[in-house]
Formats: C-alpha cells, sequence, structure tokens
C-alpha cells in the first residue's frame, strides 16, 4: 500500500469512520505477452496505470471492508507495436490484435472468500459502443475491460 492510501486510511480510522475497501495488486510473472520489455520503464508505466486504475475501480465497485487482491497474470495490449529506428509506435487494426488481461483474484466480502481466474478480452474492441476518450485516455481498451470485469463480478 503507497504512503498517501496508508495515510487516508488511517486518517479515516483515526476519525471513526468506516474503513474503505482495499485492494492489493501484484504483477507476478517476470514477463508478459505485450507490456514493453521486462524491467523497461514502459512496462513500469503499463503496470503502475493499470494498477492505479484496478485500485479506482475497487473504490467504485466494492463496498467498505471488502477486501481483494489481484494478481496480473498476462497483459496483451490492444494492436500491435511498430518499432522505427527512434521511436516505436501501437497501431490498432482492430483483427488478431485484440486487448487481452489475465487475472487471478481473491475476495473477501461479508466474511465471504470468492476467488478465481479471468482471461478479460473484446474481439470487438473497436466497435464497442463503451467508447472512452482515445485521445486524452492512455491503455483506454485495456481499462474498458477491467471495468467491464469489475462490473460483472464484483458490483455490490
Amino acid at each position: 500500500m503507497n504512503k498517501s492510501l496508508r495515510f487516508a486510511v488511517a486518517t479515516l480510522a483515526a476519525a471513526g469512520l468506516p474503513a474503505l475497501a482495499a485492494v492489493t495488486v501484484s504483477f507476478p510473472s517476470p514477463s508478459y505477452t505485450d507490456i514493453g520489455r521486462h524491467g523497461s520503464r514502459e512496462a513500469e508505466d503499463v503496470k503502475n496505470e493499470l494498477a492505479r486504475y484496478i485500485h479506482a475501480l475497487d473504490a467504485k465497485y466494492n463496498k467498505a471492508g471488502d477486501s481483494l487482491w489481484v494478481e496480473v497474470v498476462d497483459v496483451d495490449l490492444a494492436g500491435n507495436r511498430i518499432v522505427t529506428g527512434a521511436r516505436d509506435y501501437r497501431v490498432a487494426r482492430g483483427a488478431s490484435d485484440i486487448p487481452m488481461i489475465v487475472v487471478r483474484y481473491r475476495l473477501e466480502r461479508d466474511g465471504k472468500v470468492s476467488t478465481g481466474e479471468d482471461t478479460l478480452k473484446d474481439l470487438g474492441y473497436q466497435q464497442s459502443t463503451l467508447q472512452v476518450n482515445s485521445a486524452t485516455e492512455s491503455l483506454h481498451y485495456e481499462k474498458r475491460l477491467l471495468e467491464g470485469w469489475f462490473k460483472e463480478r464484483f458490483s455490490r
């Protein structure tokens, strides 16, 4: 748990307010299908962005007192990477370049524990009516996958 989240939880506890839902996110694999080279800045940026989004979804879809653990087992970003000397590009054509995320989870809610592993993918990711602003939102296809998964799996 990062320092600011620990501080927020401690502050709420001290104020006598109900506890926040808690999520722990990990990336246990040393390599992933498509997030950049292991240890690269790109790979770390993708992991950090996905972890931040999972934390936001936890606050939105889980209730106070829930404890969720999410392991991101694999990530295959939408599109294909095109490498050109000075710069890399990602081109999404909508064919065999679908976004895919494999996750394992454990949820403790109301004294019950549920666990599982899910493969999240969107075959029609470019035709979806659930659009996000791709001009300003990084990893928008992957975030849409995670949002749908949270809605289906964890809605209160």
